[in-house]
């Protein structure tokens, strides 16, 4: 499941463009305009594993909204293409559980990386935790910083929040080419909670709305974005809007 984020990505061009110093040939900015592209779509929310939240503050959970155990897998549809995000495997790090999904992939004819993503779970707090993002594009390489963030907190009520705040460094092969720093902070609402929606003909109950607010910061350059998921009990994620893009589920097969 990939998040777009037009405005991160433009926000990267102008800095390049505008505050690096660096030779502007067309060869070079053509490059680096497909290694911004392909790097924001697939990573879509980019911050480093260390966090602000501690996990000491998780509160008990009031149900499982995102089965988890190996074989588990959603298919999505997003403007037409079905994709899907499938369980492949587990692990455990300091008595915690990750369950490793598919890779995340972006890839065009002169253009490819890949993501590892995994979700971890601490009482009713729903963690994403993404490696180092690594690509390429004709002759130029690069890696960004992995990072962990808490997407959902299953037990707050309607209009309760939870926050965050990270740091990621994106750097390249390029010769005197600067490593890009980035701060973000975010904040999660709950919007509505036990309600019912509809998605693809299928009507799924005992379902949470709530939406991630990002706002980043770099060279004193900002961007902002919102993203609404729709998360139903016992199933997992059924619907999900950013930057002009809704995804739903069309179908799931659980364990």
């Amino acid at each position: 499941m990939i998040l777009r984020n037009a405005v991160r990505y433009n926000m990267f061009i102008a800095i390049i463009s505008h505050k690096i110093l660096i030779p502007k040939t067309n060869s070079i900015m053509r490059k680096l305009n497909k290694c911004f592209a392909i790097l924001f779509v697939m990573t879509g929310l980019m911050f480093n594993s260390c966090s602000s939240d501690s996990e000491e503050t998780a509160g008990e959970s009031t149900g499982d909204y995102w089965p988890s155990k190996v074989g588990n897998q959603w298919v999505f549809d997003q403007d037409g293409t079905e994709s899907t995000v499938k369980i492949q495997s587990s692990s455990n790090k300091d008595g915690n559980t990750y369950y490793k999904f598919n890779q995340l992939f972006g890839a065009t004819d002169e253009i490819s990386g890949t993501v590892g993503a995994s979700l971890k779970k601490v009482k009713g707090d729903y963690y994403i935790v993404i490696d180092e993002v690594s690509y390429s594009s004709e002759g130029i390489t690069g890696k960004t910083t992995g990072y962990e963030y808490i997407l959902f907190k299953d037990y707050l009520d309607v209009n309760q929040t939870w926050a965050g705040s990270y740091s990621l460094e994106t750097s390249f092969n390029i010769p005197n080419f600067p490593s890009l720093k980035m701060n973000a902070n975010y904040t999660g609402t709950i919007l509505e909670k036990g309600i019912s929606l509809k998605v693809k003909e299928v009507t799924y109950n005992n379902v949470i709305k709530f939406k991630l607010h990002i706002e980043a910061s770099t060279q004193e350059q900002t961007s902002s974005s919102d993203i609404y998921y729709w998360i139903a009990k016992d199933v997992g994620i059924v619907k999900l809007e950013s930057s002009g893009t809704t995804s739903e589920l069309v179908s799931y097969s659980l364990k």
